[in-house]
């Protein structure tokens, strides 16, 4: 007899708030907030998202079985500076804080039960029945993303987990085998690599907890002679326990998340690229050391990891390079906004249900036709619109001819990366390019690279791949071969490295096509692939969004579905 497939809504109300919908074994559905409220990593409960979620799925909430929601504790709702301000409060010695960071497992497990309480409460008021409420713990629902999104087959693989925290957890690791997990070791929070890269964020003056990125992005700029003093540095605050081999330890009595002022006293005078390129090569030696810590003990060299370290694709690329790794591969968009995925994974395996893995992020909604008419229309005598009966070749045309166009059609993607469908788009065998989208929209911090696309069965010409890993998602790095000339726009300056989309066949036709007819109009297979929002918004959602964008901008082109709009050119 067959096990009833249950419906379910999965739900994470922190940072980078969403909500996903998981009918027949898998989620078909998966909305973050910050795209429907326009407010960057919204945090606190995603109701906006959990309706769209419903509607885009089909279902009412009369047929969800389950709310699945991702972690026992989270904090309450936050305003938009929530992030920053809590960070400076750690300067300042609050005792709230402090017993929040440091309390005893009592205190952290009432707390726990108040906020569910509190956020079951909350979900009742969307209309679902209270007792429908399920609760996962942080780590666990990370893990599940990985194993259950990406498994390939039943044998053995290593789960890793690591971000700031949660559940007062900041790392674990599992061995995922016949569609179970086993945990093997859990990290406490206040020895968080995650927090210790997000606290010197916050020393360099950026937002924590969303700009780390940026310091990723600076350290291949510094020199490595004065990285490594300072990777010594921070290798003097974090290591390994003598008596559990997997877990990280601090060297001090305060968390992780408390050595602020320690820090900034550290480091002193030492230039920011300097401290940049330390951070990072310290992030990569512990990684690396502790994922080879975990094949040794476990046998098994075939990893998934998720979790908002490993949104770090230069460390990915370090760990996916170590000789004891047979395959590498990170969820996509894996910082806390997947959890709802896991959350959903954790309730259709207790039921007795078997998760199928994910074969795309192209999981919130499409543009309608009518949907888009309308929102060009809005354009009035600011712009001319056109429906190519070949939508592929005149893109394609476009950007052979040198311009950018921006593309917001078909099913939005999920997560931090642009996948094609609200991206903006150019040739990047000119460098100059980036300069001009950075002037028309992105105001990109100048050290920061773009990033290229290319469909996979070409991949083998720009990038050195030798293991052959999967990268739909833009969750790794790797070296750029000779013919990188053909995308200097969107290699890293400095050490001529890329994170590359390497989109599978089938995944996105309409996307596949305009890569395709790029490739037969110049010889060239790979095209500049950024996100399509403004500065410090959340990428575009609707196609209002993306005519928003359009009008607000320096951009003239964008492929609004079915639509072609171009922007007429200003004059003076």
């Amino acid at each position: 007899m067959s096990t009833p497939t249950p419906v379910l809504l999965g739900i994470f109300d922190g940072h980078n708030a969403s909500a996903g919908v998981y009918v027949a074994d898998r989620i078909v559905s998966l909305v973050q907030e910050e795209r429907l409220v326009r407010v960057k990593n919204h945090y606190g409960l995603p109701q906006q998202a959990a309706t769209e979620a419903l509607r885009l799925a089909g279902i009412t909430a009369a047929e969800v079985d389950l709310v699945c929601c991702a972690s026992h504790f989270v904090s309450p709702p936050q305003g938009p500076r929530w992030a920053t301000e809590s960070f400076d409060a750690r300067y300042q010695g609050r005792a709230a804080l402090q017993r929040r960071i440091t309390g005893a497992a009592a205190y952290r497990h009432r707390r726990a039960q108040q906020r569910m309480n509190q956020r079951r409460t909350a979900v009742s008021g969307w209309g679902f029945d209270p007792d429908k409420v399920t609760f996962c713990a942080h780590h666990e629902a990370h893990a599940a993303t990985a194993y259950h999104g990406l498994r390939r087959d039943d044998e053995a693989y290593l789960v890793l987990t690591l971000d700031g925290g949660g559940d007062g957890q900041s790392g674990s690791v599992w061995v995922g085998r016949d569609g179970d997990l086993t945990c093997l070791e859990t990290i406490p929070q206040a020895d968080s690599l995650g927090e210790l890269y997000a606290v010197t964020t916050h020393l360099l003056g950026f937002t924590p907890l969303e700009h780390e990125y940026k310091l990723m992005g600076m350290a291949p700029y510094a020199d490595p002679r004065y990285a490594e003093p300072t990777a010594r540095m921070y290798a003097g605050y974090l290591g390994f326990d003598p008596v559990h081999p997997l877990r990280f330890r601090r060297t001090f009595r305060e968390p992780l998340s408390a050595v602020g002022p320690r820090l900034q006293r550290d480091l002193g005078r030492t230039r920011f690229d300097s401290v940049c390129a330390g951070l990072q090569l310290f992030t990569e030696r512990i990684l690396c050391a502790w994922v080879q810590r975990c094949v040794e003990q476990t046998g098994v060299g075939r990893v998934l990891a998720a979790g908002g370290v490993f949104m770090n694709v230069k460390a990915n690329k370090a760990v996916s390079e170590l000789p004891e790794i047979e395959f590498f591969e990170a969820f996509p968009s894996c910082g806390d906004e997947s959890l709802p995925i896991g959350a959903c994974y954790l309730e259709a395996r207790s039921l007795g249900g078997l998760p199928r893995p994910i074969e795309h992020c192209y999981l919130g909604n499409d543009l309608s036709p009518e949907e888009c008419r309308q929102a060009a229309a809005a354009g009035g005598d600011q712009v001319t619109v056109e429906e190519p009966a070949d939508m592929a070749d005149r893109v394609a045309q476009l950007l052979a001819d040198g311009e950018i166009v921006a593309r917001a059609a078909g099913p939005m993607e999920f997560g931090a990366r642009a996948l094609g469908n609200r991206s903006i788009l150019a040739d990047p065998r000119n460098q100059d390019v980036v300069r001009v989208i950075n002037r028309m929209i992105k105001k990109r911090d100048f050290w920061m690279p773009f990033a290229p696309v290319v469909l996979r069965r070409h991949a083998a010409a720009y990038f050195t791949n030798p293991k052959g890993l999967p990268s739909p998602y833009m969750m790794n790095t790797f070296d750029s071969t000779e013919q990188r000339l053909e995308f200097m726009a969107a290699v890293h300056n400095a050490d001529l490295t890329a994170r590359p989309q390497l989109v599978e066949d089938g995944q996105n036709p309409g996307y596949e096509a305009i890569l395709a007819r790029f490739g037969e109009r110049t010889g060239r297979h790979v095209l500049l692939n950024t996100s399509f929002n403004l500065h410090g918004s959340p990428i575009v959602c609707s196609a209002a969004d993306a005519m928003g964008v359009l009008l607000d901008s320096g951009l003239q082109r964008l492929i609004l579905g079915p639509l072609l709009v171009t922007k007429h050119a200003t004059t003076t």
